[in-house]
């Protein structure tokens, strides 16, 4: 069943900002490669193995992510986070081997909902996830570690045809040379630099080939960056380690996000999906945990960006009415806001109670906002911060 578009962005209040994303995963990039680390800019040959995506974040064209990726850390499962919001547990190290598709609510069967159309090439994983839902796939094979050139040419070979074609509105790039790169020299290996070289190029033809002219009719295009996890010196993964969990997002757009400082930001992988699926205008999937990354949306106008943070908020209280059947915030006392700065949770009995008074805090909050009474500064501050709450209570009960 298609569902109309139309309908779904007149009920969020808020137009899409994009009309076409190109999804393309970097397998095993640590964000530190191309974002650097405290407050450090990226070694050296590294960063000058990427002279143009270097290029957009100093322009502000670019707006980079320190994703962290929560354990295990192999393909399988972080592809899961990324597109249903959800977190996963170690029993998919086992299920990263035989993979099997993804039920679970996810932002490529809300895509497919509207009528999108989608095409996939590299990483067979996609095709497992999602059995039958590419229109048009090649596939190749995770497991050839020591190959590290064809198995990114096989993907790179469909590159320029893919990006003249309008018959699509999702294009995914699973490239898997970096990380078996990782796997058979390490972080340091001599083949790194090269490898990021090439991946800069991709980064440059397709950001190169989806601005906006008069001679295409292809809409605006977001070009979103992603790792599944990093690596360590060795180049292994699967851990928890720093090195491991530190992966990247990297969003391109068409024009300026409104930042030129370049600096890095922090999310969690899982905050991916509840990211598209509010920049495209579809639904959150519904078993979401993540929050919206608020600096996509800075172009948007304060009362848009509140609508959004409304909508991730009541995802996520639905979330959790489900998980607590039996919690009904009216049975608390919280006349009083009874956060000190200190510690959000400081005076109340449980949390559920903290979770209720803050939520009732913020609603009121908008309300308010919505009827003039209260500076407006406040209620955005306000809502993103309770939203980050509830996103830090569902994640860490459950």
């Amino acid at each position: 069943m298609v569902v109309n578009l139309v309908k779904l962005q007149d009920l969020s209040l808020v137009p899409p900002l994009f009309d076409r994303l190109i999804l393309m995963v970097i397998d095993g990039l640590p964000a530190e490669f191309v974002l650097g680390k405290d407050g450090q800019p990226p070694q050296k040959a590294f960063k000058e193995a990427m002279p143009y995506t270097q290029s957009l974040l100093s322009k502000g064209r670019a707006i980079g992510y320190h994703a962290k990726a929560a354990p295990p850390t192999v393909t399988m499962p972080r592809l899961k986070a990324m597109v249903s919001g959800a977190v996963g547990g170690f029993l998919d190290v086992a299920f990263n081997f035989n993979t099997q598709a993804l039920l679970d609510d996810n932002i490529i069967v809300q895509f497919l909902k509207v009528g999108w159309k989608i095409v996939m090439h590299g990483d067979d994983t996609w095709l497992k996830l999602f059995p039958g839902m590419f229109s048009r796939h090649d596939g190749v094979s995770s497991f050839f570690v020591k190959d590290t050139v064809q198995v990114d040419q096989n993907v790179s070979r469909h590159l320029v045809d893919e990006l003249g074609r309008t018959d699509w509105s999702l294009l995914i790039l699973h490239y898997l040379g970096l990380d078996h790169v990782g796997h058979l020299g390490g972080r340091n290996s001599v083949l790194m630099a090269p490898k990021l070289g090439e991946m800069d190029e991709v980064i440059k033809t397709i950001d190169l080939n989806s601005l906006p002219t008069n001679d295409n009719n292809q809409g605006r295009t977001l070009l979103l960056v992603v790792s599944d996890h990093g690596m360590t010196e060795n180049g292994n993964h699967g851990g928890s380690s720093y090195e491991e969990i530190d992966s990247l997002a990297l969003f391109i757009g068409p024009t300026n996000f409104g930042s030129t400082s370049g600096t890095p930001n922090k999310a969690n992988q899982v905050d991916l999906a509840s990211t598209l699926a509010l920049l495209f205008g579809v639904p959150i999937p519904m078993n979401n945990v993540g929050m919206l990354m608020a600096e996509t949306f800075k172009s948007l106008t304060v009362e848009q960006q509140l609508r959004l943070l409304e909508l991730n908020s009541w995802q996520l209280l639905r979330l959790l009415e489900a998980q607590l059947p039996g919690l009904v915030c009216e049975n608390f006392l919280c006349d009083v806001f009874r956060d000190d700065g200190s510690g959000r949770t400081r005076g109340y009995n449980s949390v559920e109670e903290t979770f209720c008074c803050l939520y009732m805090k913020a609603a009121d909050l908008h309300r308010s906002w919505k009827s003039g009474e209260e500076k407006r500064w406040l209620t955005v501050c306000n809502n993103l911060s309770d939203t980050l709450f509830l996103r830090t209570f569902i994640w860490g009960k459950y």
